[in-house]
């Protein structure tokens, strides 16, 4: 009878462990009759099913949360905009008082558009997280088209860029996210280059690597911390920043099983983006 009941136990514990280690909704059975064994399983089955429940309750929960933040994002996004284009406009006709308060209000909604984009952004990952969208699509030019959006403002702050682009690099991966990297690179780099940037994307026997090299006025102090959420090296927040910006392309990064590396050399800053099995079917995207 002990032996009976101990082999019970051991087979509860390894059902237990093996529920708990891949969260599939089974429950433990046993085999005997013993009335102190059935009490003991019909307690751990309740256990799992008050488990179950909960887990699946906070799963509807954070998506309905996400799609709230979803709807928002982007109910505030619309006006801002708007507002944005109508500052712009009102810039070119009043008078020098005139706008200097609209250079005011101006600054101010760029702010807020700031902090919504990384609300967005935060969005973005809890989505993909659990479900990404998979297509084919050309890299380089992906990233040739965000390099020639941030055209206008590279020049405006004069910082000369070199680009070094292999072309033609088709991937089979998240295209959004990767818009997404590379907006947020290029941010970074427009709030802390100086001079001189410097842009590569190589294809070296399937593993693909992307680089973000630019100069800063300055040494880059606790350069390790840089990829932690929240640490910004900018304590004066001159910027605007909260120093979320290369946690969220971390995050981006993972997500897409990537790896980025962070390395300051004096006031050269480079960030390397690394990707592995992500190579498509040239042929496939052309058709």
């Amino acid at each position: 009878m002990i032996a009976l009941i101990c082999h019970d136990i051991t087979r509860i514990t390894k059902d237990l462990n093996y529920i708990n280690s891949n969260h599939t909704n089974g429950q433990v059975t046993t085999s005997t009759s013993f009335p102190i064994i059935k009490r003991l399983t019909r307690a751990c089955n309740f256990n799992l099913q008050v488990t179950h429940k909960s887990q699946q309750d906070q799963e509807i929960q954070n998506r309905q949360f996400n799609q709230m933040l979803a709807n928002l994002t982007h109910d505030i996004k619309t006006p801002l905009t708007v507002s944005m284009g109508y500052v712009q406009l009102l810039l070119q006709k009043n008078s020098i008082q005139q706008r200097q308060d609209l250079l005011r209000i101006q600054n101010n909604l760029t702010s807020v558009n700031y902090y919504l984009q990384y609300l967005m952004d935060f969005n973005l990952i809890q989505e993909k997280s659990q479900n990404l969208k998979l297509t084919q699509f050309n890299l380089s030019e992906a990233l040739q088209t965000e390099l020639f959006d941030y055209y206008d403002e590279l020049n405006n702050k004069n910082i000369s860029a070199k680009i070094n682009i292999d072309s033609n690099i088709i991937i089979n991966s998240d295209e959004i996210m990767f818009k997404r990297i590379f907006q947020n690179l290029l941010g970074n780099i427009l709030k802390y280059a100086y001079s001189e940037m410097t842009v590569t994307l190589k294809n070296n026997d399937g593993v693909i690597k992307i680089t973000f090299l630019n100069l800063t006025k300055e040494r880059i102090k606790n350069a390790n911390q840089l990829l932690n959420r929240f640490y910004t090296a900018d304590d004066s927040r001159n910027n605007h920043s909260i120093g979320l910006g290369l946690s969220i392309v971390q995050s981006l990064v993972t997500t897409l099983g990537g790896k980025i590396n962070l390395s300051v050399e004096n006031n050269q800053f480079t960030i390397q983006l690394i990707f592995k099995h992500l190579q498509g079917d040239s042929d496939s995207i052309n058709n």
